[in-house]
């Protein structure tokens, strides 16, 4: 939806320095743009244009996506009615016409449909002077993936949502604290990037900074036993969800590998009306975008396939490993498909996009999780499944944000709801994996799919990677042996992500692979 910044200074410090953070990250936001400065709030369509005081000691900084019909929604940050609060928020809150009605009638609202603006007139209508302890109680009410900011002037609270599914870093550095959605803005402040964890708080006054607990992913018990009540539980449930997530929005696009997981979302899409168009890339011949054409065709939807070779791939690494600030194999090769998908979508005007992320960590689609049972049982099994629940968000979201953010679209991801996460988890383990071939992981997600009227083919068909699926993978070693022809191959070591590394033994990729992502970053610069 947006980037946010910021900064918290004990002394008053230049205020170009949000001003240059939304430069960095105007991709997030590029349709409105508005500054909070010791107290005065301005906007303008262009970062040019906001002229606020030289030097203050609390700035926050936000650039909007305007998504609801188009429209642009109030400049933020916003105010409170009675001027002591202003808030910056990145995210949608899906709750906010139930939250909405829980509001006092003294509320003057510019917009009864702005999440971001009732986020705010909640926190107003709690406050007592503490505002960390205000936050704290808001966000156990709130149902959304979200970072928002809130200032009285005399101190500044950041809130993540529990599943980590927005980004935001901080800084720290002489006396003062820097936020913002993505690092690069941050590259110039000169502490040490860190990333505010998924459920905290961070708060910075004039006694410094502190990270407190904010709200958690709720650990319900298992009292889900039989398939068919936890069919339709389930299906209830991301129902539920993505009727949620298409509020106010009329045309969105969906990230289609062909697979269950994103076909399920785009078959609930459809059903419910909205405008759709489904992109997947891959291959000519590769197994997404066969998969992906056959199923689009017998349920009517509307696809769009992004053909690749080496050429596209190659011409496009530098790029991906910019926007996801990091250049370990397994994450540039994951975010290949989803960034030319979402560039796709971009051009097609698409501001809102869908994916299947998080179905394989709550109903156990991995292969290895196979492996976890027979050697450890299904209660080692459950505890594994919350343990990348709680990991998703450095494995995948934070990267996910970022390749479609990079590309001025909004994702959503509906396995993540809170209602979705708690029914699934609900679910006993042992109607997630049955016996039999890798199909029959995911049981209960794959029943619900095949009721809604998913194809069996696709239903129950086999999990694939997405870099292997499209081809990513096979593409990136070829270019990389290519790269190296008659060239000494030097070992490199770079951070990587990914919830494999902790399951599997084997190393991901060749050398060749991964001295070409030293290769690129080193000469194209990519990372700070």
């Amino acid at each position: 939806m947006c980037s946010i910044c910021g900064y918290f200074s004990q002394e008053e410090v230049p205020t170009r320095i949000v001003t240059d953070m939304l430069q960095k990250t105007e991709h997030r936001g590029p349709d409105a743009h508005g500054l909070y400065t010791d107290g005065e709030i301005q906007g303008s369509s262009e970062i040019s244009d906001l002229e606020s005081r030289e030097k203050a000691r609390v700035c926050l900084g936000h650039s909007e996506l305007s998504i609801v019909r188009g429209e642009a929604g109030e400049i933020q940050p916003l105010r409170s009615c009675d001027g002591s609060l202003s808030l910056v928020h990145n995210g949608e809150i899906y709750n906010y016409q139930e939250l909405r009605s829980l509001l006092g009638k003294d509320h003057a609202l510019e917009d009864e449909d702005n999440g971001s603006e009732i986020l705010l007139h909640l926190i107003e209508e709690i406050y007592d002077g503490n505002l960390l302890r205000t936050v704290q109680s808001v966000v156990k009410m709130l149902n959304g993936m979200y970072v928002f900011a809130v200032t009285d002037g005399d101190e500044v609270v950041v809130a993540r949502d529990p599943a980590g599914i927005k980004p935001i870093y901080y800084a720290e550095e002489e006396g003062r604290v820097y936020f913002c959605s993505e690092k690069k803005g941050l590259y110039d402040t000169g502490g040490k990037i860190r990333s505010i964890p998924p459920g905290k708080i961070l708060r910075v006054n004039k006694d410094g900074l502190s990270i407190h607990q904010g709200v958690i992913i709720e650990r319900p018990q298992i009292d889900i036993t039989d398939f068919d009540e936890a069919v339709t539980l389930y299906k209830d449930a991301i129902t539920d969800a993505v009727e949620k997530m298409l509020r106010g929005v009329d045309k969105v696009g969906m990230i289609f590998s062909g697979g269950v997981d994103s076909v399920l979302i785009a078959k609930l899409i459809s059903d419910f009306g909205c405008d759709l168009k489904c992109y997947c890339v891959g291959t000519k011949d590769s197994e997404d975008i066969k998969n992906a054409e056959k199923v689009a065709k017998d349920l009517g939807l509307n696809l769009r396939g992004i053909k690749i070779d080496e050429r596209t791939v190659e011409a496009v690494l530098p790029e991906i490993i910019e926007t996801i600030e990091l250049n370990g194999l397994l994450q540039v090769e994951v975010a290949v498909p989803m960034y030319l998908a979402a560039k796709a979508a971009s051009e097609d005007g698409i501001k809102v996009m869908f994916n299947g992320q998080g179905a394989d960590e709550l109903f156990a689609g991995y292969w290895w999780y196979k492996d976890v049972v027979r050697e450890d049982g299904f209660l080692k099994l459950h505890d594994k499944l919350w343990e990348d629940i709680d990991l998703a968000y450095d494995d995948t979201l934070e990267r996910e944000d970022k390749v479609t953010m990079a590309n001025s679209i909004e994702l959503r991801v509906p396995y993540l709801d809170r209602n979705v996460v708690q029914c699934a988890m609900r679910i006993s383990p042992r109607l997630k994996i049955k016996d039999g071939d890798d199909s029959t992981r995911k049981w209960v997600h794959r029943g619900v799919a095949a009721m809604l009227g998913v194809p069996q083919y696709t239903a129950y068909r086999e999990k694939d990677m997405a870099q292997s699926g499209s081809g990513v993978h096979d593409i990136v070693k070829r270019v990389a042996e290519e790269y190296f022809v008659g060239k000494n191959v030097e070992a490199v070591e770079l951070e990587d992500k990914g919830s494999n590394y902790r399951y599997l033994d084997e190393d991901y990729g060749t050398p060749e692979m991964w001295a070409y992502m030293h290769e690129i970053t080193k000469v194209n610069q990519c990372l700070e």
